[in-house]
């Protein structure tokens, strides 16, 4: 049995911010601590936790030559400075099988540069700084398996529509929908999670896809699928079972299970891909992508049910279409508690 502490993570647990469009993408619902990767394992009935979590992603800059040759070829590049993802996220037990999950993020996009040659001629639009309330992923996750041995689980859910869709430009021109908080568009979430005990170790599996819907100024965002594996290792002592007392007439008294101050390593091997977004029904050629990284990772976890993480994902292999810039690299920290 995983300590109760990591349990908390359910409420935030597949830490992810896609490196390839500006939106969260899916979370996973359960314990674990990977960016994408998470565990098949639920809450026990009646219990939940909640959580905030903020993820950095640092692209690649390029410079505004660049974004103008590259609108000279028709396709309107962006950059940004960083990409922030701040969120609040909740989970609960419905049952010792089913745990349900709610995650709703504030987006930022720094000093957001886009190049347009709309006049004929190549310039970079300098689109300022957006943010606000992205869109709330709602998931419920089901364990087929028991707590022993290879474990399983299914995750289903839907993003909904919650984030804005009509920020401006400083010129007064609306923001394309990949540039905005929110989407406008209802999608549709299925993934899975395995994982099996090594001693001391955990081994864990898990992948998402996202299928998008229409959503805002007729633009669908490409559907995206992420995942990976995680080797995890445990430190600090397990909490320990229930003491029973017997009484003279052979009553027992159920005591509450020590609980100890733990921490846990990780490293996970993930990736990304994001299909072409498509405009009016026109599919953008010089859209979507793929990357695959390496994110090593603490988390701390302690008796009173807080944990806090960290992790830093740096990429191995990138393939992302010209109208996206490559990852420099993402970094991660998360807060929760469990009750």
């Amino acid at each position: 049995m995983m300590p109760k502490s990591l349990l908390l993570g359910a409420a935030l647990v597949a830490l992810n911010a896609p490196a390839l469009a500006d939106h969260l993408g899916p979370s996973g619902v359960g314990a674990g601590s990977g960016l994408n990767v998470f565990s098949p394992d639920t809450l026990d009935e009646g219990h939940g936790g909640v959580g905030l979590r903020l993820v950095y992603t640092r692209p690649n800059r390029r410079s505004d030559s660049e974004l103008q040759a590259l609108a000279a070829k028709g396709i309107a590049a962006h950059n940004t400075n960083y990409n922030l993802n701040a969120s609040v996220g909740a989970a609960y037990g419905i049952t010792h099988e089913l745990t349900i999950a709610a995650e709703l993020p504030y987006v930022r996009r720094d000093h957001l540069r886009e190049g347009d040659d709309s006049n004929g001629v190549p310039t970079v639009d300098q689109l300022g700084s957006i943010a606000g309330i992205g869109d709330l992923n709602v998931l419920a996750k089901y364990r087929l398996t028991g707590e022993e041995g290879v474990r399983f689980a299914i995750v289903a859910g839907l993003k909904l529509p919650t984030g804005s869709t009509q920020k401006r430009a400083p010129s007064g021109d609306r923001l394309e929908t990949e540039h905005q908080p929110g989407t406008g568009s209802w999608d549709p979430i299925i993934g899975a999670s395995a994982a099996t005990k090594l001693n001391r170790f955990q081994l864990t599996a898990s992948a998402l896809y996202q299928r998008s819907g229409e959503g805002a100024q007729h633009t669908r965002l490409g559907d995206r699928l992420q995942g990976g594996i995680m080797l995890s290792r445990h430190f600090g002592a397990a909490e320990s079972e229930p003491e029973h007392h017997h009484g003279a007439h052979e009553e027992s008294h159920d005591h509450q299970a020590a609980k100890h101050d733990s921490w846990d390593a990780f490293v996970e091997l993930g990736g990304e891909w994001e299909g072409r977004q498509s405009i009016a029904s026109e599919v953008e050629a010089a859209s979507g992508g793929a990357w695959v990284y390496a994110a090593p990772g603490l988390q701390f976890n302690s008796a009173s049910g807080w944990s806090a993480g960290a992790a830093v994902a740096v990429p191995l292999w990138q393939h992302i279409r010209v109208s996206h810039p490559d990852n420099a690299y993402r970094f991660m920290v998360s807060l929760g508690h469990g009750f």
